[in-house]
């Protein structure tokens, strides 16, 4: 009996677009900071730190605390593209000039 074998490769083609990347401040000196916890334990101690010295730091500076000003962006896993693209619009709607993110672990 033969055997006929069919060899296939199971990578699939992934489609890759070039992206823009965002403008970046120059200063952070009177820009809106906010800072983004995805639940992950101490995550949220990273970031008061960060959110310290930036106070510290920078004069004036305007930092938020995602997770305290909007509570349902501590999302550790969005789960889909539509999830992930909600959570972008409610930090967009507090209007920063820059998002700095952290896990934890």
């Amino acid at each position: 009996m033969k055997q006929t074998w069919e060899l296939v490769n199971p990578e699939g083609v992934v489609k890759v677009e070039r992206l823009r990347l965002s403008k970046r401040p120059t200063t952070l000196e009177g820009k809106t900071v906010v800072l983004r916890w995805n639940g992950k334990p101490n995550g949220d101690v990273f970031l008061d730190r960060v959110a310290a010295m930036l106070s510290r730091e920078v004069k004036p500076v305007r930092v938020i605390k995602a997770w305290e000003a909007v509570p349902e962006t501590i999302e550790p896993i969005s789960g889909s593209q539509e999830l992930s693209l909600a959570l972008m619009r409610k930090l967009a709607a507090l209007k920063p000039d820059l998002v700095i993110g952290a896990q934890g672990d």
